[in-house]
C-alpha cells in the first residue's frame, strides 16, 4: 500500500509535530506572549496566530532524545506493587 504525503527536507517538520508545536506556543500566546506575525482580521486567534508562526518558520524548537533503559529489576518492582 503506497501513501502519498510529501517528503520533509532537512528544514521541514512534519504535520503532526507542527501541530504540537503550535499548540505549545498557543499556550505561550494565551500567557501574554507577543505574536511573532502582525495581525489581521482573520487570524485573531491564539492558536491560528500560532500555526501561522509556525509555517512561516518563525518557531524554532528542540528535539530531545529520551534514551530507553530497560531494567529488570524496576519490573519486578512494578509487579510486586500490583
Amino acid at each position: 500500500m503506497s501513501e502519498s504525503r510529501p517528503k520533509s527536507g532537512p528544514g521541514e517538520i512534519s504535520r503532526f509535530r507542527a501541530v504540537v508545536v503550535a499548540a505549545l506556543r498557543a499556550k505561550q500566546l494565551q500567557r501574554g506572549s507577543r505574536p511573532r506575525i502582525e495581525l489581521d482580521d482573520k487570524k485573531h486567534k491564539d492558536t491560528s496566530i500560532a500555526m501561522e508562526e509556525v509555517r512561516r518558520g518563525l518557531i524554532t524548537f528542540t528535539q530531545f532524545v529520551v534514551p530507553h533503559v530497560y531494567d529488570p529489576s524496576a519490573m519486578r518492582e512494578l509487579k510486586a506493587i500490583g
